[in-house]
């Protein structure tokens, strides 16, 4: 039935422009290989199916797998952090810093929550060193010393993964508090009453499973929010 509402719209309300419009499966990787490839045409004109497409500068990747959207924040902030130590003899620690922030740590948070918790851990090492060397520039370091809180107490960050647990905690909190999107709210399924105390029914919320990166994203939502507790509730925005 979609389909033909699809179709339906893009004969009446738009035009499909085969340079531009894809089309992507997405699956686990050791189901992927097994499954056939997407024939989608419509009107003569065919719908190529690619292993990753980008969204509102967001990669989406056919395995969920986050790789891609990683790989090209770790090439974005690279560029960028060359440009900056070409010019660092006429920048102040506080400009260093300034332009770290606005330039660069947006590239760390962007979409986060959509492909960070799916990295694997030598991704997520690269992403922690790349801060590392923003660092480094920001307080006029070596290219080898040690970066530990000392570093990041001075220049007031958090590291990458406590930087997108503190996004989580924020999306969680607006989440209790009826703050989010409708949509946010439907992917989210109510514990039915038991009659039993558990840690399900104290956010009143099945627990997801974690066989999908899309229940892993989940299951670290419904885990914020019980190591909150009460806490999360009392907090006024």
């Amino acid at each position: 039935m979609q389909i033909f509402v699809i179709g339906f719209w893009i004969t009446n309300l738009a035009y499909i422009l085969a340079d531009k419009t894809k089309s992507i499966l997405f699956a686990p990787k050791s189901k992927s290989k097994k499954l056939d490839p997407l024939d989608i045409s419509y009107e003569n004109i065919k719908i190529l199916q690619h292993s990753n497409v980008s969204y509102l500068g967001c990669i989406l990747d056919e395995n969920v797998s986050g790789e891609a959207m990683a790989l090209n924040v770790l090439k974005k902030i690279n560029m960028k952090l060359m440009f900056l130590y070409r010019k660092n003899k006429f920048l102040s620690p506080q400009l260093r810093r300034l332009l770290c922030n606005a330039l660069i740590q947006p590239h760390f948070d962007y979409a986060s929550t959509a492909w960070y918790p799916s990295l694997n851990a030598n991704l997520k090492k690269k992403l922690q060193t790349m801060q590392n060397k923003c660092i480094r520039f920001s307080l006029f370091l070596g290219n080898r010393t040690h970066i530990g809180m000392t570093e990041f107490d001075k220049i007031n960050w958090l590291p990458v993964n406590e930087r997108f647990m503190q996004i989580t905690s924020a999306y969680v909190f607006k989440f209790f508090n009826n703050k989010t999107p409708a949509y946010i709210k439907e992917v989210f399924e109510p514990v039915i009453d038991s009659g039993r105390n558990t840690k399900n029914s104290f956010l009143q919320l099945k627990q997801p499973s974690v066989k999908s990166n899309f229940g892993h994203f989940l299951f670290l939502v419904h885990n914020i929010g019980i190591s909150y507790q009460k806490k999360l509730k009392k907090v006024k925005m």
